[in-house]
């Protein structure tokens, strides 16, 4: 083959490519355009910055489900897509069958952001709070709660939501997840004690826990204190 007919066959091939590339680019560029400013939007409401109406719900839908048809693979966006599509209903209980179908469909979108990046603790954060609001405490339940203390053994935030489902829903879980909820009680001591246990009075579950942890001088000085202030 001469050097010619060589560079043609190159060109022919690199041509096809070159343009699929610039295609997939600039896909991007636009699934960006819909994608930022609706994640900024949300960050400002999870930070209680500002409030939504049921218009800019729907509004936050529209434009990431856009940005999914042009960036399908994108775990952020099915992220960002989840929280839109359940978030007006996160204070309904869920025997609300209009909170139901949305967590429903947020679910899909939280196990694709898991498929997408399966070692990312929050994204088996958000799967299993949409499943304990759905009240699916299922095997893919269990599994996702493993995954995200195995990934964030020492995330504050994740120990406080593996701590606050299982206390909550305690009569539900099996009792090797009991035994699994107070092995991440037990760590959380370590990290931070002022935070968890009152959240573990708040719960009921402070007597179980002074049992349990009488090894630990944090733990028993607050155990004492409640105790005066209960007899009192």
């Amino acid at each position: 083959m001469d050097n010619k007919l060589f560079s043609r066959i190159l060109v022919a091939t690199l041509i096809p490519v070159s343009l699929y590339m610039i295609y997939i680019a600039g896909s991007w560029g636009l699934a960006d355009i819909y994608y930022r400013p609706a994640k900024i939007e949300l960050k400002n409401w999870r930070s209680g910055k500002i409030e939504l109406a049921d218009k800019d719900w729907d509004r936050l839908r529209l434009n990431l489900s856009k940005a999914l048809e042009l960036d399908a693979d994108n775990p952020e966006i099915h992220e960002m897509l989840a929280l839109a599509t359940e978030g007006r209903f996160l204070n309904l209980a869920s025997k609300d069958a209009g909170a139901q179908s949305s967590r429903q469909l947020a679910l899909e979108h939280y196990r694709k952001f898991v498929l997408l990046r399966p070692v990312w603790p929050y994204a088996w954060a958000g799967l299993i709070s949409v499943k304990y609001r759905l009240g699916q405490f299922d095997e893919d339940f269990f599994e996702a709660l493993h995954n995200v203390v195995k990934l964030g053994p020492w995330e504050p935030g994740l120990q406080r939501l593996v701590i606050e489902i299982g206390l909550n829903e305690w009569n539900v879980f099996p009792i090797e997840e009991k035994k699994f909820v107070l092995e991440v009680v037990a760590r959380a001591l370590e990290k931070q004690p002022g935070k968890i246990l009152p959240l573990i009075k708040e719960k009921g579950f402070l007597d179980l826990i002074c049992f349990i942890n009488q090894g630990k001088t944090n733990v028993v000085e607050y155990c004492e204190k409640h105790k005066k202030v209960k007899a009192e």
